[in-house]
């Protein structure tokens, strides 16, 4: 058996190892619906339009509408197709109210197999599998990054748009300048990857780059670099409209441009106050989820080399066009900072380590030891820094992914959150009796369960007096750390809405005790609750 097979039969068993392993951690956090607002805010947002699509309507354009105008234009429709796919034989033969399954796997086959796919076809491209050491090696730092680890845990279309990103280095990688067949193929996957999350986008100076040097090099004449570089955008076009079916629909056009549009203000400027950008401030982002930074230098530096030296130039400059101008555009133009954004920027940049280290091997020992040390002394002390850089990120990783890890495990004995309702369940809404339903407004990260003893009520985002208060609640129930947050001097400068004082004042009432109608009726550092004033005067007045 030829040595590539074998390393990709080891890593084919590492990959199902590892996709067992988030197994657990994924069956986590989700026991009913509201569950999975305490712990990341995205995957309920997302979920109930993964589900919207695979329910029928009245008639079959309604089927045919819902299926394909979901209505959710923050990612594209590959994302929310696959996810629905994943679902659907548990909507066929299992129990679909099963909330907990649901997102157990979405966590597992849209956020983890991607990811162990795209990281797979990195090592082929970096290695070829011809090495075990730097193919196993390279394989285990780039699924212990903890960025990745964090990513396994969650629905979200980032380990999917990755797939995509590498398929169309893939493809370049195989087409080696003949802009072929491989090239109008990586042109349908660099527009599954604009169709899925728009960043396909950033190949804008690499894909240009391609055709030059296939110019250059006299693979191809003027006109056909012209040719092909119209084709692969329009190829890269047509897939982004086939491949999102809602743009058939005027309405939803016009819908998902303001979505987008909202989006992109938001994520430059911020969400609902005006947030400040510091390139620098992304160095803590590298550093808390991605590694040393002395290491992300040497990665880098690798790919560098990469770049000049070794079988891997073209993939490798490829890697360096498409990273540093995103790397820009997120340092300089975004002021969210998202944990999740730089996976497809370093993890590419990673991949480059055996560049390093191919370049620097010392030779075969022959001769005398005194001999081979004086031929083979800068190789032998630039390999032993490489090792060292290397094993300390391996350490950083191993350590806090593993942390990560146990803490999603154990996330709702440990929740804040899930520990304040108990609490409060205990001590006060077990004794609370009504021949009707109790009516809750929470802010979103405060646990409620979904229970027919509650009409439970939210907004995304903050509030107001008026927000608050629409349905009548006879509770309200209040995270802390929010009230804090937007209570800072300077927010009503700041805000992009021209009514954020009144959320303002809101909040700084709950934070003294003053709201309106309603009476203090218990807190704690995560959490406050307020009962209406009647309710308050029945079941507790008296104690």
């Amino acid at each position: 058996m030829k040595k590539s097979t074998v390393v990709l039969l080891i890593l084919l068993l590492m990959g199902a190892a590892y996709f067992v392993l988030f197994w657990l951690p994924n069956s986590t956090g989700a026991r009913d619906f509201n569950m999975t607002f305490v712990f990341e805010q995205d995957e309920p947002a997302q979920y109930p339009h993964v589900v919207r699509r695979l329910e029928p309507g009245n008639t079959l354009p309604q089927t045919i509408y819902r299926v394909f105008a979901y209505q959710h234009y923050y990612f594209g429709f590959p994302y929310y197709g696959y996810s629905a796919l994943v679902l659907l034989p548990v909507k066929l033969f299992i129990d679909w109210e099963n909330i907990s399954l649901n997102m157990l796997l979405l966590r597992q086959f849209v956020s983890v197999l991607p990811m162990l796919a795209a990281i797979t076809l990195l090592v082929y491209l970096q290695t070829r599998f011809q090495s075990y050491i730097k193919s196993i090696s390279l394989f285990l730092i780039l699924l212990a990054v903890p960025g990745v680890v964090f990513n396994n845990m969650w629905i979200h279309p980032d380990s999917l748009t990755f797939l995509f990103i590498v398929l169309t280095f893939f493809f370049l990688d195989r087409d080696d300048l003949r802009f072929e067949k491989n090239f109008y193929l990586a042109a349908l996957a660099c527009g599954l990857a604009v169709a899925t999350k728009l960043i396909g986008l950033f190949f804008f100076l690499a894909i240009p780059f391609y055709i030059f040097l296939g110019w250059r090099q006299g693979r191809i004449d003027l006109r056909k670099a012209l040719i092909v570089a119209a084709s692969f955008v329009a190829i890269m076009f047509l897939t982004f409209v086939l491949a999102n079916p809602f743009l058939y629909w005027a309405s939803e056009r016009e819908f998902a441009l303001k979505t987008q549009t909202r989006l992109q203000d938001s994520i430059k400027s911020g969400f609902i106050v005006t947030y400040y950008n510091s390139p620098l401030a992304w160095l803590q982002v590298f550093k808390d989820w991605y590694g040393l930074l002395i290491f992300i230098l040497f990665a880098l530096v690798s790919a560098i080399i990469g770049a000049f030296k070794g079988e891997r130039r073209l993939l490798n400059q490829l890697i360096l066009f498409w990273s540093l101008p995103f790397m820009a555009y997120i340092s300089f133009v975004l002021v969210i900072r998202a944990k999740h954004f730089p996976i497809p920027i370093l993890l590419p940049l990673f991949s480059s380590l055996p560049a390093y280290f191919t370049l620097f091997a010392p030779e075969k020992f022959t001769g005398t030891f005194v001999t081979y040390l004086r031929k083979n002394s800068v190789r032998l002390v630039l390999t032993f820094v490489g090792l060292v850089i290397v094993g300390a990120q391996a350490v950083y990783s191993f350590r806090t992914s593993a942390s990560l890890y146990t803490e999603n495990l154990h996330r709702e004995e440990t929740s804040p959150s899930l520990q304040f309702y108990y609490k409060i369940e205990q001590d006060y809404l077990s004794k609370i009796v009504l021949d009707r339903e109790i009516v809750i407004f929470r802010d979103w990260m405060m646990y409620v369960p979904n229970s027919p003893r509650y009409e439970d009520h939210f907004k995304w985002g903050v509030s107001d007096y008026e927000v608050a208060t629409k349905n009548n609640p006879d509770l309200l129930i209040l995270n802390k750390q929010h009230l804090y947050d937007y209570t800072q001097p300077g927010q009503i400068e700041g805000a992009k809405d021209p009514d954020f004082a009144l959320t303002v004042e809101f909040y700084k009432n709950v934070l003294n005790g003053t709201v309106e109608g309603y009476t203090l009726l218990y807190q704690d550092e995560t959490g406050i609750v307020y009962l209406s004033k009647p309710l308050y005067d029945q079941f507790f007045a008296a104690n």
